[in-house]
This record gives C-alpha cells, structure tokens and sequence, in this order.
C-alpha cells in the first residue's frame, strides 16, 4: 500500500525497524528561505539536522539497500551539496549531476529557473544527486538504467557495439515538469499550494532504475513535498511510504496517488 504519513521524518523512521526500506530517494530542504505553504526554510541547526535525518535513513535501510540524495548549492552557499554529503554515514558510490537545461544548436532545451537580474553568476543549470550505499560497493542495473539509442541510429549501434542501449553515465539531462509539460499544468504538479521544490517523476525513475529496483521493493521519501517519488513507486509496483509535515501538501499527495 501506498502510505504518506503527516509526520516529522525522525519520529516516523524512530518507529521502524532497521533494514526496513529498500530504496530512499529524496531531496531535502535547501536552508535557503524558499516558501513553503506552512514551514520556513531557514534553521540554525540545519547540517546537525540533516545528520539526525540520515542516521535514521541508514539505520531503516537493508545493508543492500540505496540511498539518493537531490542537492544543491547555489552562489551563495556553493559548498552545502558537499556539506550535506558529509554528514551521512554510508559510502558515496556515485556522484550524479543534473542538468535542467540542455543548450543544442544553439537552442535551449529543457526548463531551468534563470535569474534574470544576476549581475555576476550565470543561471544555475544543475544539481546533484549523491547516490549513497553501505561499503560503497553494492550492485547496480546497468541494464535497466541503460538509454535506448535513437530509432534512426538503432540498427548501426547494434551492428557496431552488439548492444540496443546506451548505459548511463553519471549525467542526467532531464528537464522540469512545468506548464505545458506533456499537456499537464502546474497544479497538476504542485498543487493549489503550488510547492515551490518539485522535482522530476524521471530524476525518480532513473534512481530506481540504477538501484535496480524491482515491484514489491519498499521506496520511502522522508521529504515527500508534492508526492513525485511516491507517484512514481506506485506507476513501477513499488510500495511507497512518505513523511511529510505540511498536512495540505499530505492531502495533495493522498489525490495524486488515486
């Protein structure tokens, strides 16, 4: 079943049993004064915070399990992917960039928030996503997180490379689900409160998909905003559970997951 909880992420994992979870995909809250609906982003406390945060993920998840955190600095804090990083227990075993804009031919793809009044930084394009495991040294679907080469060049690579997919490399261009995205709007994606953090259903997928995850694996996302990586649990037969403390984000996610 398909579960997110009105609660506070620690007190919810301090219920569980240790090597509960199989995957945890999540991205936390920056510390830099976005607005949420009912809670501020600013805490004093915020890299001890994450630590309590990530001890509790590590301790609920299998020794074989996969942990994927969604981060970023900025130019004014450009260390605190790093920051975070440091405070979680397991080994990184991969670093992932996200790229939200791509620039081809001299056009623009993909849907990156641009600072229109920055003077002296260029717009910042990406994030990272740290992919955690136990030793560091836990097994990966190369196959399921491979990409599908284009039609057109299918049959070539084939002949060539003896393979029908591209394996994955550790930059993913994956643009913003925004108005006029695949015909969806925003309130489709952020809800009458319009979240201000969402991130992809295939940043999600592509996690899942390098942990090899398979239906009936256990998902949980302790920051669970708009819901995004329990929709996407449900649409690939994995059990999603989620913490989330803003109950009107908790109802929206209660009506994406029918």
């Amino acid at each position: 079943m398909d579960m997110i909880h009105n609660q506070d992420c620690i007190e919810w994992m301090q219920t569980q049993p240790d090597d509960s979870v199989d995957v945890i995909i999540t991205s936390p809250p920056y510390n830099r004064g976005i607005k949420y609906n009912r809670y501020q982003d600013r805490r004093r406390d915020y890299l001890e915070w994450m630590r309590e945060v990530f001890e509790e993920c590590t301790r609920i998840l299998k020794p074989t399990g996969h942990l994927f955190v969604n981060i970023a600095g900025n130019h004014k804090d450009p260390f605190l992917a790093y920051e975070v990083a440091q405070q979680i227990q397991w080994r990184v075993q991969n670093n992932i960039v996200w790229a939200k804009a791509v620039e081809f031919k001299g056009h623009i793809y993909g849907r990156s928030t641009v600072n229109i009044n920055a003077q002296y930084v260029l717009p910042h394009g990406h994030e990272t996503v740290w992919h955690f495991t136990h030793k560091g040294k836990t097994p990966i679907s190369l196959d399921q997180s491979s990409v599908p080469y284009r039609p057109e060049y299918a049959e070539d690579n084939f002949k060539r490379t003896g393979r029908t997919h591209r394996p994955t490399t550790t930059c993913w261009h994956i643009p913003y689900e925004t108005t006029g995205y695949m015909g969806q709007d925003a309130a489709q994606l952020k809800g009458e409160k319009s979240h201000p953090a969402i991130f992809p259903r295939d940043l999600v997928r592509h996690c899942l998909n390098v942990a090899g995850a398979q239906p009936g694996d256990v998902l949980f996302d302790p920051f669970a905003g708009t819901g995004t990586s329990l929709v996407v649990a449900k649409e690939m037969g994995l059990t999603g559970r989620g913490t989330e403390t803003d109950p009107d984000y908790c109802e929206f996610i209660q009506e994406r997951l029918k």
